[in-house]
């Protein structure tokens, strides 16, 4: 009754703040410099400073990797014309490599870019005297997209809470019915053990969650059309 009331609280706070809060406060971005001009730099030194993101350079090949095992939430590509492109055409594109599934990280990480690259720009023309281009980002996802919704992302992890939690209540009202009604006391008055009655419930509500998760999920996936990338299993 005592971790009920005291334990079982934090346990489920912390699977939430681990569900809505994802990864760290500060994302980490790779940034991959082909510039050979002065915008490259100040965009990475602005990246490098900004207390947003925890940014460092590295090559494209290291950036892709980093992004695919999940070392890094997104990598900058600084194009290889990015400084002579201003005056010429009056516009600065940079390429941000999103890893998709954590969306609370995706406004901090494009925040910093356009901050950066756009500060960057604006000093580099006046000091050029040239005119202010406009500052803009390409960006794509490794995972997911930009037309996916907070369920497409949430959808998942709380699958996993909700089956969880509707359990683990379901087993403990059980329990505390079989404490009451004295049903408890007379299976440990018989020759079985204690873990044979633990192993019993462990067996018998897991058959029941595997169901119930059974259901979710195609409620899931085929009533609420949540996006699924991979295998099912």
């Amino acid at each position: 009754t005592l971790a009920l009331l005291f334990v079982a609280p934090i346990v489920v706070l912390s699977l939430f703040a681990m569900v809505i809060r994802g990864g760290s406060t500060r994302p980490g971005v790779d940034i991959v410099n082909r510039d050979t001009g002065p915008l490259g730099t100040s965009v990475v030194t602005a990246l490098e400073r900004s207390a947003q993101v925890d940014a460092h350079t590295t090559d494209i090949g290291t950036a892709a990797r980093h992004l695919r095992d999940g070392s890094v939430a997104a990598y900058v590509v600084l194009p290889l014309d990015f400084s002579v492109r201003i005056p010429r055409e009056g516009v600065v594109a940079a390429e941000l490599h999103l890893e998709g599934t954590q969306p609370t990280v995706t406004q901090p990480v494009t925040l910093a870019l356009t901050q950066a690259l756009a500060a960057s720009v604006k000093a580099l023309a006046t000091t050029a005297g040239l005119r202010v281009p406009t500052a803009g980002v390409h960006v794509s996802f490794l995972h997911g997209g930009a037309n996916l919704d907070t369920l497409d992302y949430l959808g998942a992890p709380l699958v996993g809470l909700i089956v969880f939690f509707l359990v683990f209540v379901v087993t403990i009202v059980s329990f505390l019915r079989e404490r009451a009604q004295g049903t408890l006391e007379r299976l440990m008055a018989s020759p079985l053990h204690r873990a044979d009655i633990v192993l019993g419930y462990m067996m018998g509500f897991g058959v029941i969650a595997a169901v119930q998760a059974l259901e979710v999920l195609l409620f899931t996936l085929i009533v609420l059309h949540v996006h699924n990338d991979g295998s099912v299993l």
